[in-house]
């Protein structure tokens, strides 16, 4: 990481990176957990937690990048 990150984007990208996985591996967890017993619904349950982990990924991501736009010195390139 660069060591001239803004303090608030250091601590907000560790934040947003931490808690999306965490989310992400929780849904995981519940969607194998439904599987153990599969139907038709559990399946779809399964599909749609899967669908949430790699959302929460995304938007964490989208955060930390809105992040390092917000904040950053005034001496920097604009960001892309």
């Amino acid at each position: 990481m660069d060591a001239r990150n803004h303090p608030t984007v250091r601590r907000g990208t560790s934040w947003w990176r931490c808690q999306s996985a965490g989310l992400a591996a929780i849904l995981v967890f519940l969607g194998l957990a439904l599987l153990r017993d599969p139907s038709a619904l559990h399946i779809l349950g399964a599909l749609g937690r899967a669908a949430g982990a790699g959302l929460s990924i995304y938007l964490g991501e989208k955060q930390v990048k809105t992040l390092r736009r917000e904040y950053r010195y005034e001496d920097d390139e604009p960001a892309p």
